[in-house]
């Protein structure tokens, strides 16, 4: 058990990364819905904060939908325009667990995406 103890643990964390590690990239753009800035507006005053889960399948390999409207999320949340836009993509340690337990079959990702924007009605 000497040498070949240390070689067999290096294969199986090496093959658990490997099941785990995925292609899992979430697109993050806008469609023209609404106005949508980078950076800050002086007449943008109201702040919106969206979570959401995205959901991949077989390590990354189906993922039905990948992309991430920021106007139509922040248009749901009633912003008519947005600045300042910050996009955060993680993935939380029950969402890790998910994926490691399923080896990567099923792999949730998660994103905030806040903003400060105008709302409908309000003088610009």
């Amino acid at each position: 058990m000497g040498k070949e103890f240390p070689q067999a643990f290096y294969w199986l964390v090496t093959g658990l990364t490997l099941l785990t590690a995925s292609c899992t990239n979430l697109s993050f753009q806008g469609k023209g819905l609404i106005p949508l800035y980078l950076t800050d507006r002086p007449d943008h005053t109201k702040f919106a904060e969206v979570k959401g889960t995205k959901e991949f399948y077989l390590w990354g390999l189906i993922a039905p939908d990948q992309d991430v409207f920021l106007d139509e999320e922040f248009y749901k949340v009633g912003l008519v325009s947005a600045s300042a836009i910050s996009v955060h993509e993680f993935q939380r340690t029950s969402s890790f667990w998910k994926a490691f337990f399923s080896l990567g079959f099923y792999i949730p990702k998660d994103y905030v995406i806040s903003a400060y924007g105008i709302e409908p009605g309000a003088e610009r």
